[in-house]
């Protein structure tokens, strides 16, 4: 319903208007006074057409909160993470278990084509049911294998990195380490374990420094490279702004061989597995590589494949923990 002072509204406005310049205002008086005042009776509560502004501000309606559609990640934004989500995990569990079934398979071919007997080559359900019989010793030697690659690495990697930290600082130290460190990677590792048995003694230091002595040249290479590739124009302006050598090393070489120690581990930790299983084997010490041997002595196959097939499984391990430190290490540093 329209009220009368929205009709006589008007008339207020003129007065104040009057009141404001010193003048009195007579237009808007006569006005008022010409046409009759409304009254509440003219206007019925049921006629809205007669006044179509208070209809629009009465007719407005509060907005509905639907909590379906104000719940964060409702909508097609979600559903798409989601379908990206769900793609990640089946492409991670494809790429995973696609190169177990096809290693299986060619496996159980060539065992049942070329009917080898089972002292041989057992078949992979042989072996697979051997482990599932004996998981604790098999996991047992597992360990072992992976502190022995562990120690090894991590020995490795701090030689490699010593060593190219020197090289960085003086060119005729590069020259003097270059040399000998390529020397060691070129003699056969299995020449190299009982020389250095019979130097450091039949034990497991022995086995963490033949791993040590496979996984530094890598990084020593990588580490190098990723100190002299700093960004172009990077080392000028620490020169002009009078850095000194070793703030240079700091902050400019040692973040640009982040990435590349990571990516050197990442190559040697296979490496480093295989060189520890074929000290342990050597040896005789304790691990996958010395339960191969006696179970090849004993002609028990299935036992000497079940320790291939966890050395395997180890290797494959230990490469996927190095690929994710890499990947972290190239998002922050690069």
């Amino acid at each position: 319903m329209c009220d009368a002072t929205t009709a006589a509204a008007p008339e207020r406005h003129g007065e104040r208007d009057a009141a404001g310049t010193g003048r009195r205002d007579d237009a808007p008086a006569a006005a008022a006074t010409a046409a009759p005042r409304p009254t509440p009776n003219d206007h019925p509560a049921d006629g809205p057409d007669d006044c179509p502004e208070v209809d629009r501000v009465t007719t407005i309606e509060s907005p509905v909160y639907d909590a379906a559609t104000a719940r964060p990640g409702a909508g097609p934004a979600a559903a798409q993470t989601a379908w990206r989500a769900l793609r990640r995990v089946v492409g991670a569990v494809v790429h995973v278990l696609w190169p177990v079934a096809a290693v299986y398979l060619l496996w159980a071919a060539w065992v049942e084509g070329a009917d080898l007997p089972p002292a041989v080559a057992p078949h992979p359900d042989d072996v697979l049911r051997y482990i599932a019989d004996n998981p604790g010793s098999y996991f047992a030697d597992a360990a072992a294998t992976i502190w022995i690659v562990v120690c090894g690495l991590t020995l490795g990697a701090v030689a490699g990195v010593v060593l190219a930290s020197a090289s960085w600082f003086s060119p005729l130290l590069r020259s003097a380490i270059s040399g000998p460190a390529l020397i060691t990677q070129c003699l056969p590792v299995v020449t190299m374990v009982p020389v250095i048995a019979r130097v450091f003694g039949y034990n497991q230091r022995t086995v963490v420094l033949i791993a040590a002595l496979i996984a530094f040249f890598p990084v020593l290479v990588f580490v190098s490279a990723g100190m002299a590739a700093t960004p172009p124009g990077s080392a000028d302006v620490f020169r002009v702004f009078g850095a000194r050598r070793w703030q240079r090393f700091r902050y400019l070489a040692v973040p640009s061989a982040i990435p590349r120690l990571l990516v050197a581990m990442r190559i040697s930790v296979v490496a480093a597995v295989v060189g520890a299983m074929l000290a342990q084997w050597i040896m005789g010490t304790s691990g996958l590589g010395y339960r191969l041997a006696v179970a090849q002595a004993s002609f028990r196959s299935s036992e000497a494949w079940g320790a291939s097939v966890v050395a395997i499984a180890v290797g494959v391990l230990l490469f996927g923990i190095a690929s994710s430190l890499s990947r972290l290490a190239q998002r922050r540093f690069d």
